[in-house]
């Protein structure tokens, strides 16, 4: 059960916008990451959450989308996240890179919970930090942002695909199927002992 939903967990870049999420969903997702594990259990991770359509659109506007994917700027209207969550860091609580650890658990685990209710996301570094800090209205310089999970209702067919001749970048079909290259698990096993 759990390797299915990790298999469905997947970043998608296209929403059905006309699926409303809930505010208080989102609310309780934040609460779960309460309980995850923390390195050195410091617990540094802050989160900013948005189901607001003019607010989306702004943090929208500072994200880019699918690097690889090199003659499309990201999903068009009708397509777009209709919720946003964003994790910060609290320098004030570690200025460490064991946050970085953090930050995958959490990640991890919105994902999954997205997945468990039939909704997806998408992990984004690729941000224009100061502008989004600006439309955030974040003034605390110790409220470091490190990601934005773009959430939705998927509306995008991925499939997770053998890599092939070392190539990992995702990639779509001419009927827009979404591929997923991964790598077989004797690259990744380096090592059995029994």
């Amino acid at each position: 059960m759990l390797k299915t939903l990790i298999k469905k967990a997947r970043c998608y870049r296209k929403f059905d916008e006309s699926v409303f999420i809930d505010i208080e969903f989102l609310k309780d997702i934040v609460d779960s990451l309460r309980f995850t594990s923390s390195a050195r259990n410091a617990q540094p991770l802050k989160y900013i959450i948005s189901t607001n359509k003019e607010m989306n659109k702004k943090i929208f506007s500072t994200l880019k989308w699918a690097g690889y994917l090199k003659d499309w700027d990201g999903p068009s209207a009708g397509q777009r996240p209709t919720a946003y969550i964003i994790i910060l860091r609290d320098r004030n609580i570690s200025t460490e890179d064991f946050s970085l650890i953090d930050t995958g658990i959490a990640i991890q685990t919105v994902m999954l919970r997205l997945a468990e209710e039939g909704f997806g996301g998408c992990t984004i570094a690729a941000i224009d930090k100061e502008r989004l800090r600006k439309i955030l209205s974040i003034t605390d310089d110790t409220k470091e942002i490190l990601c934005v999970l773009a959430i939705g209702k998927p509306n995008e067919n991925i499939i997770l695909t053998e890599m092939k001749n070392g190539d990992i970048k995702y990639y779509r079909d001419e009927k827009e199927n979404h591929y997923v290259p991964k790598r077989p698990l004797n690259e990744i096993l380096y090592k059995v002992i029994d």
